[in-house]
């Protein structure tokens, strides 16, 4: 999976590289088919991709059904809103077929019913899957995870509109060793990052 720490699609050219090297037989000869590119929504690139003959998986971390809300936590989505991303995503469905959404929940913020309501319509449109991931409350930062309850009745109404959703259950959470918990207790020790969201 390239993801994590910058935008593959931000060093599309690089990254291609890298898969046709993994994927050859000279390389490591890992089939395309079990390499995913993430992505925080770039649409130019993603029309790109949806050019590219290698085969491989495309998630997209969407994290909103909504231009406010997807806003507030993706600043991407101001230079690359909801309708000028999905018509990327329908190019690149067209051409390559099946992407998967990543949707972090986040409890008070686009955890409700309307936003699952607004999910799964995206969701119908592209034929897409949707992997919901629990937020992992970092101490300091005003977001919390929902509740149990919360998350499967987020992931109810998702299924109740023929859309697949997973529903991941993250391992050290409760540790704070979850992911993006360790990363900034480590900054916030340096004194490297603030905490503005």
């Amino acid at each position: 999976v390239f993801m994590g720490m910058g935008e593959p699609l931000a060093n599309l050219k690089n990254v291609l590289r890298a898969i046709r090297i993994i994927n050859a037989s000279w390389g490591l000869g890992i089939g395309a088919r079990h390499i995913t590119i993430s992505t925080s929504g770039l649409a130019p690139q993603i029309r790109e991709l949806a050019n590219e003959p290698t085969q491989f998986r495309l998630a997209l971390s969407l994290h909103g059904a909504t231009d406010e809300v997807r806003s507030r936590i993706m600043p991407v989505n101001r230079k690359y809103p909801l309708k000028v991303l999905l018509e990327a995503c329908d190019y690149y469905v067209a051409k390559k077929g099946r992407l998967t959404f990543e949707y972090i929940l986040i409890a008070g913020v686009n955890d409700t019913d309307e936003q699952a309501r607004e999910l799964a319509k995206i969701a119908r449109r592209l034929s897409a899957k949707i992997n919901l991931i629990p937020y992992n409350t970092v101490e300091g930062l005003e977001w919390s995870r929902p509740t149990r309850a919360r998350q499967e009745k987020f992931q109810s109404i998702l299924r109740k509109h023929g859309v697949i959703a997973t529903l991941r259950r993250e391992k050290g959470h409760d540790i704070a060793a979850a992911c993006g918990q360790l990363r900034l207790q480590t900054k916030l020790a340096e004194g490297k990052v603030g905490l503005s969201v």
